[in-house]
Parts: C-alpha cells; structure tokens; sequence
C-alpha cells in the first residue's frame, strides 16, 4: 500500500507490555520514527498491554503517515505528561472506591469476630470473602471506565486512522491464541476476520492489559462482528496480549505474508510488512533468590508467580531468537536459495536493558557500510558509562499503571529515542539524527 505522495508503507512497529514503562518506551521509539521520516511507510503499529495505551491513543488521534515531526512531538508530549503527572489506572477514584468496596466486608467480618467470638467467626468470613470476590469482579469494569476517562473519552475502534493498521493484541482464553483489534477488523486464526462493531478502543486497550490476577479476563461478544469462520463461541474471553506474544511480534510475522482467502480479509487487506522495528520494555529476568518459597502455603503462591514470571521471559526470547534469524536471513539473502530468502525479514529490536552503544560496538569493525555507520553512531552518543546507567535504570522501572516521575519519564523517551535511531541506523540505514539532550528531553513533559 502506498500513501498520498506514492511512498510504499511496508515498516512495522511492535510495541511490548510493560505498565507506563513501556507506554513511554514505545512512544519515544515512535518519536525517532516520525523525526525520521518514516511515518510515511509506516504500515502497522501492533501493540500489548501499557504499549497498547500509547498506540490506541496515538491512533484516535493522527495520521502517522502526514503528521509532521513538529506535530507529533506536542502530541506525544501531551501523553507523556498524562503519563507522568497523573498515571490513568491509579488516577481515578473509581480505584480507590472499589479497593474501599473489597476492604469494607472483611472490616465487618473482623467486628464480627471481635463481638461475638467463635459464632460470629463461622459466619462473617465466609460471607465476608464471598462479597470481597464479588466487588473484585468489577475490577475490570474499573480499569475500562479509567482509560476511557484518561485517554480514549467513549471513542470506538472505527474511529482510528485507518492508513495505519493500529492493532491492539490480547490473548483468547478459550482458543490458547492471540486476538488482534483494529480499526477496520478483528482477528483471529480460528475465527478469521470480522468487522469492528461497536467495539470501544478502551476494551480493546484494557483486554490487552488485562494482566492475569491483577484484573478477570474480558468478554467481548463476538454477536454483529461478521467473523468469516466463527466458531461455537459466542465471546472472546481476553486476557493480556502478552501471555500469549508479549513483544506483539506474531502481528508483525503474519503480515509480512499473505492471509490465507478463508478467513475473508477486509478490503483493502491489511498492510504487509517487509522491516520491522520491534521495541521490547521487558528486560531478561536476573538471578534473584527467593526464600519465601520454602514458606508453606504462601509458597505455593510464590512458585506459581515465579513460573509465570520465568515462561513469559522464555517465550520472549524464543521471539527474540526466530527474528534475530529472519534479520540474518535476510542480510544475506542474495547468497542463499531463494527458498530460505523467502524467510528473511529486515529489522531491529530494541531491548529497553541496553545502551545505545552495545550493537554499534559490536559492528564497528571493518570497512562495510554498517562498520562506517556504526562509527558514525559511536561518533554522536557522548558518554558511554552514562548511557548504560540510564539503561540499567530504566529496565528498573516498575511495570505499574501509576504515575511515572518527570525526570524517568524524559529519561524514558530518550533512551527509547537514541536507542531507536542508533540500531535502524546501523543495521537498516535509518537517519541518523541529533541526539536529544537531557535538557530536550525533560522539556517534553512540560
């Protein structure tokens, strides 16, 4: 697909899960992109979880394929400081008020204990944590209601900018698959496409971020939707994007072929891909002891929250491994059966842990076009320790949908800024760019 002034879309951007860590992280890499020109080929934006945010918003409100550099700066300064200022889960009293609802039937279970001993016992905390699960079930609803008064304001998925494929991932429960929400069509593998309905980009967006245990999963009726396949489920039940594909990669991979005629794609189809630019807000998990599983009963928790902890990284860096060979692939394309080129696919990945110097140093050597680029980005960086510091720091940050202080928050977008610029433009001849100062940086937020 082309835009207005001819120019071929065929980049994709995948932004990962990781609380307003990552909605900041994506937004700065999407900074770079537009600064750079490249809003124009841009053809897909797939996201997950606190990247989902970012791209619903960006979605409502420009084209990412006109907007100018100038333009999209005060856009994304408008979300950052929403971002930094007030958060949007925990800027609501809607929050507080059913933390309240969740607190008040185990207050009176435990007057009820106080006052009448054993009996009273027997009979208020049963009740007490039934009411408690109950109120709990709103969480959901709570979440939804704050993103729509924080970012989305009741704006439904056919209202985004359709010249980019925006597409919001979360995971179906019931099919153990990914489902993909758009502005012009929903999908599945095993439902196919269908039509967007009445669906609200704050549903897409909370489902997406529907963090197993911190919010119940989310039904969306599948009932108007004109799915080409649909099975005998009559929902989606949603969690987070990132159980099943927390870098939102599998958009991307499936895009850069074509889909299959049964599942009735929308006309125009949706854009292919062939470079991809994929930023990853979740840093690779270090050693860490943890004592508190021997602990009887509480253990039990702690391993199951360790597991999960340890088969999202894992499924992570298998992701990371299959791109970093289609990236090889397709660097030597020319000198391999056409099969195998056939599998290759331009990119980069830009991992929140490390400096912008870590690739640039590692091809830095020698006389090819990407050992010259790679001086050229060294020869532009500043200080290398305090690059590293600043990505050591921000892997730190917590991946909460709280507020963000000012300082990390500009110290986010930069990193994810520099970091872009510096792995396109080595690996895919991207421009390379001033680079931001803190002082630049930190104005952002103002």
């Amino acid at each position: 697909m082309s835009d207005s002034q001819g120019r071929v879309q065929h980049v994709g951007l995948s932004m990962s899960g990781g609380g307003h860590r990552a909605s900041l992280f994506g937004l700065g890499a999407l900074m770079y992109l537009i600064d750079a020109g490249k809003g124009p080929e841009l053809a897909a934006v797939a996201s997950v979880s606190g990247g989902s945010l970012t791209n619903g918003w960006v979605s409502l409100e420009t084209n990412l394929t006109t907007v100018s550099p100038a333009a999209f700066r005060s856009l994304a300064s408008r979300l950052a400081v929403r971002i930094a200022r007030k958060g949007t889960l925990w800027s609501s009293w809607l929050v507080y008020a059913l933390l309240a609802a969740m607190a008040l039937p185990v207050l009176g279970a435990v007057v009820a204990t106080v006052c009448t001993g054993l009996r009273g016992t027997v009979i208020a905390w049963p009740i007490a944590l039934l009411l408690t699960g109950i109120v709990a079930q709103r969480r959901s609803w709570v979440a939804r209601r704050t993103f729509e008064s924080s970012l989305f304001h009741g704006r439904r998925l056919a209202q985004m900018h359709h010249s980019v494929d925006h597409v919001l991932v979360a995971t179906e429960l019931q099919a153990a698959e990914a489902a993909y929400f758009s502005g012009r069509f929903v999908y599945s593998w095993r439902d196919g496409f269908g039509g967007v309905g009445d669906i609200h980009v704050a549903t897409a967006a909370q489902a997406s971020a529907a963090l197993p245990g911190a919010f119940p999963p989310v039904a969306v009726p599948k009932t108007g939707l004109g799915l080409a396949k649909p099975t005998a489920l009559k929902s989606f039940l949603l969690s987070d994007g990132g159980v099943y594909d927390n870098m939102g990669t599998e958009w991307m991979l499936r895009a850069s072929s074509a889909f299959e005629p049964a599942t009735m794609p929308p006309t125009p189809a949706p854009n292919r891909v062939d470079e991809v630019i994929i930023v990853n807000s979740s840093a690779a998990k270090q050693p860490s002891a943890r004592p508190s599983i021997r602990t009887p009963i509480l253990g039990e928790l702690k391993t199951l929250l360790a597991v999960t902890d340890i088969m999202y990284d894992q499924t992570t860096a298998l992701r990371r491994r299959l791109l970093n060979t289609r990236y090889r692939i397709a660097q030597y394309a020319d000198s391999i059966p056409r099969g195998l080129a056939n599998d290759g696919l331009r990119g980069a990945t830009i991992q929140i842990d490390r400096s912008p110097y870590e690739l640039p140093n590692q091809w830095r050597h020698g006389d090819t076009d990407r050992a010259q680029r790679a001086r050229a980005v060294l020869g532009v960086l500043g200080d290398e320790a305090a690059w590293q510091r600043e990505a050591d720091a921000n892997k730190g940050v917590g991946t909460t949908l709280s507020k963000i202080p000012a300082e990390r928050a500009a110290s986010l977008l930069r990193h994810a800024y520099v970091l872009t610029m510096a792995n396109a433009h080595v690996l895919l001849d991207y421009p390379l760019l001033a680079v931001p100062t803190i002082a630049e940086s930190q104005a952002w937020l103002k």
